[in-house]
């Protein structure tokens, strides 16, 4: 505390009325007494006085509601007031900010409701950073110099923008000046005479989820100063407010009736709660405590994830698991397990991977959608990309993987992504952030969420557990693959019984289906309507009541939020002996692991996943068990029933892997007896027919693959030598 503080206040309330800077001066005074004096204790560290509307409303009604009117004539009154109050404290240098924030909800605007009424008015604006600038310096107050008069008088004109700099017409002689125009002398900028700040541009855009289906996000350039600039990284969700203003567009070098608006932002709140923009009343959450605890929670969420999705079973529990996803942790020495659930569907053409994804996007809070095939490394993860509204400097442009934050990215076609493009997913999928280094611009993005992804078999159809692995069979690499917690193979088998099912299921949904004209035309409800907002009130064809995708994704936020459940020590001994059991049956070769560590940790998070779907903060022994079960069946038709995951890392199985062991052991020997240092081919494969049961196209095969690889060099066309 410090005693300058304590003035004698203002004793006309009329005067007040009228006079901002003193009613400002009583307020601050009054309720911010303490704040101010840790403002003044913490500088520069802090340099804003942050003031929630409610304070005001509360101190004065009418006060706060001529804020929301005059927003500008308030914001200035109360930065001279705040200074004030410092120089006169005994703080001098000091130039904070007053921030005010937690406006009411009638002052809360989505980017696509903003209209011309709105211009020059205090707003709050809910949306993500899409792109950003690089924090540039601006000037504030500028200082020029008048060639003919010199160093001796210098003349100061606010800069209002950042658009043009506003230069002296003349030098003034009632200010001591020559008075001689500007055509008739020269005006100097003396830059370090001039007040300049901060200054970034920020695109903001609406959040995704309430979005109606097909339209596109609309997004709107801001402005950030001070100590606002450089607060925010592209994908960050937060609540922004400011007041609107215009910008007339140019044509042809000319002004044109038509303007831009955009938000110059006065306060940032950052979204402290997972899952914000997801609002969750008491009725909600009753409903949600309902649901957690019937005995039947886990089959109600499998039937309500693409109800029109005929079977999938085993599938679509592990899609649920990947909704409400395990526990991120943070460890004492600063690494970090993460919690979300990686899945790789590889299916055969019309197996519904797409319809899946689709759906999982739709449920999910923050769900993202992209394919694969008209997606790059810049859509899925950031760019860095010239843009107009900084006058051609480099901005940072998030992508889907950043705007699905605590969500699900679903990215379809993941196989025809470029190489180049899929190596960039490795940092993003496992340590969760993107490291950009583009154009100047060094930032790292978080990219918080789980990655379900669909790919295609090269040929056009899976051969299940064949000696072909089936990383060999899709265009996606073991490095990559090893990131996904649960892979599966969906294959289109010719069976009669499940045919006659699947046809009798798609033949039902599309009898149910109502025509999207007559939707448009408004002569029949959309059903899609009621069952978002359903909770277990509408039923799939087998007459089983489901739950509506507004639900769901309240259900997963609540869980999120509320629910971070720890194994107990019941269900870490059982994961513990499942994965020591199946490490010790390993393989029949010796380089075989049947399991990694990374498969333990998956396991972990969907131990955890199980248990917030009963908003339980214990995973116990059946959470473990289900986690284990998921597992065994992915494993199972995925590796087949000796499962290895050096199949999957190397990209051969063991059979092939011996053969090229014991083909390479024998070049190695036949190097050593040869004076030369090197073989003949003929030679190899002479004693290779012998020795190895092996065709000689097989060994002649391996050998170009070794050579192909690096594993065999020949020092001449004919001759083989052997790399240690």
């Amino acid at each position: 505390m410090f005693s300058s503080l304590s003035w004698q206040l203002p004793v006309s309330d009329l005067l007040q009325k009228f006079d901002l800077p003193a009613r400002w001066k009583t307020f601050l005074l009054e309720q911010f007494h303490d704040a101010i004096e840790d403002l003044r204790v913490t500088w520069p560290d802090l340099q804003s006085l942050e003031v929630h509307f409610r304070d005001i409303e509360n101190f004065d009604p009418d006060f706060a509601q001529d804020i929301i009117g005059n927003p500008e004539d308030h914001i200035e009154a109360s930065i001279r007031v705040l200074r004030e109050v410092l120089i006169e404290a005994g703080a001098k240098g000091m130039n904070p900010f007053v921030r005010l924030v937690g406006f009411p909800k009638d002052m809360h605007r989505t980017v696509r409701q903003l209209r011309a009424d709105d211009i020059g008015k205090m707003l709050s604006i809910e949306g993500l950073v899409s792109k950003i600038t690089s924090v540039r310096p601006r000037i504030y107050r500028a200082s020029f110099m008048c060639e003919n008069c010199g160093p001796s008088h210098q003349i100061i004109i606010e800069q209002p923008n950042e658009q043009e700099l506003i230069e002296p017409m003349e030098c003034n002689l009632s200010d001591g000046g020559c008075g001689k125009a500007k055509r008739e002398t020269r005006f100097h900028l003396l830059t370090r005479d001039s007040e300049m700040i901060n200054n970034q541009f920020i695109e903001i855009q609406e959040a995704p989820e309430g979005l109606r289906g097909g339209a596109q996000p609309q997004r709107i350039g801001s402005i950030a100063e001070h100590d606002l600039a450089g607060m925010l990284n592209p994908g960050d969700r937060v609540t922004f407010n400011g007041t609107l203003f215009v910008r007339s567009q140019r044509k042809g070098g000319k002004n044109t009736p038509i303007f831009d608006i955009f938000l110059k932002i006065h306060s940032i709140e950052r979204q402290n709660t997972p899952l914000e923009e997801i609002v969750i009343g008491e009725e909600d959450e009753q409903l949600i405590r309902n649901l957690a605890s019937r005995d039947d929670v886990y089959q109600l969420l499998c039937r309500s994830i693409a109800p029109s999705i005929f079977g999938l079973h085993q599938e679509k529990e592990s899609l649920m698991l990947q909704l409400f996803g395990g526990v991120s942790r943070k460890n004492a020495d600063g690494t970090r397990s993460r919690g979300d659930i990686h899945i790789l569907l590889m299916g055969d053409p019309g197996v519904a991977k797409s319809q899946l994804l689709s759906y999982m996007s739709k449920i999910s809070p923050r769900g993202q959608f992209a394919s694969g095939m008209s997606a790059s490394a810049a859509g899925l993860t950031a760019a860095a990309v010239q843009d107009s509204m900084s006058d051609g400097r480099w901005t940072l442009e998030a992508g889907a993987l950043a705007l699905a934050d605590l969500g699900i990215a679903a990215i379809d076609e993941f196989d025809k992504m470029n190489e180049n493009d899929r190596s960039s997913m490795h940092e993003a999928m496992e340590q969760q952030r993107i490291s950009v280094s583009k154009a100047g611009i060094n930032a790292t993005l978080r990219t918080r969420c789980a990655v379900l992804a669909a790919a295609n078999p090269k040929s056009g159809k899976f051969e299940a557990l064949t000696e072909q692995p089936f990383v060999r069979q899709v265009n996606l690499g073991p490095p990559l693959l090893s990131r996904f917690d649960v892979i599966w193979l969906l294959t289109d088998t010719p069976s009669v019984d499940h045919d006659t099912m699947i046809a009798n299921h798609i033949v039902d949904t599309r009898f149910k289906g109502v025509s999207e004209l007559q939707i448009e035309e408004g002569s029949v409800s959309d059903p899609e309507q009621a069952l978002n907002h359903s909770d277990t009130s509408e039923t799939d064809r087998n007459g089983d009541d489901i739950i509506g995708r507004d639900i769901i994704r309240k259900y997963v936020a609540f869980a999120k939020r509320s629910i971070h459940p720890h194994l107990t020590d019941e269900a870490r001994q059982s994961l513990v002996d499942f994965y020591v059991k199946t490490r010790r049956e390993g393989g029949e070769f010796s380089d075989s692991i049947s399991i990694g560590a990374r498969s333990l940790e998956a396991m972990a998070r969907l131990s955890e996943a199980s248990a917030r779907i009963r908003l339980s903060q214990e995973a116990t022994l059946s959470d473990a068990n289900r986690a284990i079960k998921i597992t065994q069946a992915w494993r199972l038709g995925t590796l087949g029933e000796a499962p290895d995951e050096t199949d999957m890392n190397s990209g051969k199985k063991g059979t092939q892997r011996n053969q090229v062991r014991e083909l390479k052991n024998l070049i190695q020997r036949m190097v050593k007896e040869s004076p030369e240092d090197s073989v003949l081919d003929e030679d190899v494969i002479s004693v290779a027919l012998t020795e190895m049961d092996l065709s000689r196209q097989k060994i002649e095969d391996i050998i170009a693959q070794e050579v192909l690889a690096g594993g065999l060099y020949r020092p001449r066309y004919d001759r083989l030598s052997f790399l240690a």
